[in-house]
């Protein structure tokens, strides 16, 4: 085993990494993979703009259902195990809905691969925090944004290629489907993967598996360190109460009310619906079918760029900064292009705006909202309150993308735009008054700032 000083081993931490990073990646291309296929699903099942929008949204319906259930799943059978349960999804979603012989099997299964997609939402930050060092907790956590933008690379360049494959016909008939199947070969290696992986060292201590859990902790970040973990995880166990109240009524509300709002604010934005919708969304500003696509590839790497600057910045410039930095960029992206749709620009103007809301999500939003609701709730109830608050971003997430073609017709591009830009600084505003920094503190220490924000409260 590759080691370094004091015990530490670095095999353990690179495939904990490598495995949120590819939960990652199989949630950003099965969420956006949809991008290339829904024209030519369109057209081959005659769809009208209402069953357009649920052709798109309706694996968020699965999202929906994975979110919610995950975080109890997870702190009650263990992460790993909740990650093999993300993997089945993936690896059966994808070889459904590539031989779905109509469009109801086509439905179903990809709101199993949604279910994937919104466990994954919480079990693979939620592990990848859990066992990373203080010290580059919110990098190693960006690197699972990287990952989901990175199979949002991948979905739009495979889309890109597969529709170059063939002619229009052959697109609408089999081209979408090898869209999906693609898929499929990822979903295999990840559960390679979980195998190889360890388990989650707080999850461990919950469950009562003290040594196993000082082991991981010894192999992530050193035997003198991992002591003074257990005796802090310890402490905290001891402290909280693991039950929902705490959450509702108790010292952790303020947490859950950041976890839900912050959550919900990444969407409503528009960013899944956008990238759902991309080559169609250029076709409308009137570039040509294989003109959106490409471009849609040059989002994709712009998005994979600014996440990487997040992954320098996140535990240098500290979680909120970026975030204000990130949805001050949308804001004036958004506004800018709902200025152009509304006089009539096209091509370039309307792909710069799109880059740069595009850019400033991935360097805000994209990457540092997974770190926070990570972070900020204690370890008896952290799989919960995740599942609570990442529900509220599935289903923001789910009214984007079902109601968008529909904003399209009913308010215009403008329109639809103009709302985003007016959600974007909403989302500025909420996070510049009432969300903390949590930059620099252990996960118990971060507990501990609610506990003590309640004793104020009580004194006052």
């Amino acid at each position: 085993m590759d080691t370094t000083g004091g015990g530490r081993s670095r095999s353990v931490l690179i495939i904990s990494t490598l495995v949120s990073a590819l939960a990652g990646f199989l949630f950003g291309y099965d969420n956006i993979v949809i991008s290339g296929a829904i024209g030519f699903l369109k057209a081959f099942y005659h769809l009208n703009p209402v069953s357009t929008g649920w052709a798109a949204g309706c694996a968020l319906i699965g999202c929906l259902i994975g979110a919610a259930s995950a975080g109890s799943v997870a702190d009650k059978f263990g992460l790993k195990k909740s990650l093999y349960w993300c993997a089945f999804c993936f690896a059966f979603s994808s070889a459904g809905v590539a031989l779905a012989p109509s469009f109801s099997q086509y439905i179903l299964w990809r709101i199993v691969g949604g279910v994937g997609i919104g466990a994954a939402s919480i079990v693979a930050p939620m592990y990848i925090a859990e066992i990373a060092p203080q010290r580059v907790r919110g990098r190693l956590v960006v690197l699972y944004q990287l990952g989901i933008v990175l199979g949002i690379l991948a979905a739009v360049f495979t889309n890109l290629l597969i529709q170059k494959s063939g002619d229009e016909i052959w697109d609408m008939q089999r081209g979408w489907r090898w869209m999906f199947a693609v898929g499929a070969f990822p979903a295999f290696v990840f559960a390679a993967m979980i195998f190889l992986s360890k388990e989650s060292p707080r999850w461990l201590m919950k469950a009562g598996r003290c040594a196993e859990a000082q082991k991981v902790l010894e192999a992530s970040d050193g035997e003198e360190i991992a002591s003074t973990l257990v005796t802090e995880i310890t402490n905290a166990l001891e402290e909280e109460q693991g039950g929902i109240a705490e959450l509702i009524t108790g010292p952790f509300r303020r947490a859950l009310i950041t976890g839900l709002i912050l959550a919900a604010f990444t969407q409503i934005s528009g960013i899944t619906c956008l990238l759902s919708y991309l080559p169609e969304v250029f076709k409308s500003a009137g570039q040509n079918v294989s003109d959106s696509f490409l471009q849609s590839v040059l989002v994709g790497v712009v998005n994979v760029l600014f996440t990487c600057c997040a992954i320098w910045l996140v535990d240098k410039a500290g979680r909120k900064t970026l975030i204000l930095t990130g949805t001050a960029m949308q804001t004036l992206a958004l506004s800018a292009v709902a200025f152009m749709y509304y006089s009539h620009a096209r091509g370039t103007a309307i792909l710069i705006g799109i880059v740069t809301f595009v850019a400033g999500h991935a360097v805000g939003n994209g990457a540092v909202c997974w770190v926070i609701i990570s972070e900020i709730f204690p370890t008896k109830v952290r799989g919960t309150a995740m599942s609570i608050a990442t529900t509220a971003l599935w289903v923001s997430a789910y009214l984007a993308n079902q109601f968008f073609p529909l904003m399209q017709k009913e308010l215009g591009s403008h329109g639809t735009f103009l709302f985003f830009a007016i959600m974007a600084a909403a989302n500025f505003t909420f996070v510049f008054v009432w969300v903390p920094e949590t930059k620099g503190y252990a996960l118990e220490e971060i507990s501990r700032i609610w506990l003590k924000d309640q004793k104020k409260e009580l004194a006052a």
